[in-house]
């Protein structure tokens, strides 16, 4: 079975997504909420491992959740944002005076 780059499917008990230069009989593939040393190939050809697809189950209408857990979601996703910022934030706090350039050092 051929899947698309960036499809989730479910493999070795876990889900994770089919990432780009994968083949039908290769698929490269990267765990959910993995890092990218995660990466693994998995050959799904003819002989080789089950794979199939995957995909969250849809919400249920009747499970509600409750203001701590809406909290702890909320600072979850401010971390998030806030470490994928982290190699910028310094540039604010930086005094720089740039310098002439028709100085010769020769």
């Amino acid at each position: 079975m051929a899947f698309d780059i960036g499809s989730m499917v479910h493999t070795r008990g876990r889900d994770w997504v089919v990432l780009p230069d994968s083949t039908p009989e290769f698929l490269l593939l990267k765990p959910l909420g993995g890092s990218d040393a995660e990466v693994t190939g998995v050959f799904a050809g003819e002989g080789g491992e089950e794979v199939r697809s995957a995909a969250f189950a849809p919400p249920s209408p009747t499970a509600f959740g409750t203001a701590s857990s809406a909290k702890l979601l909320l600072q979850a996703a401010r971390l998030a944002v806030r470490s994928g910022a982290g190699p910028f934030r310094s540039l604010g706090r930086l005094g720089v005076e740039p310098r002439p350039t028709n100085s010769c050092h020769c």
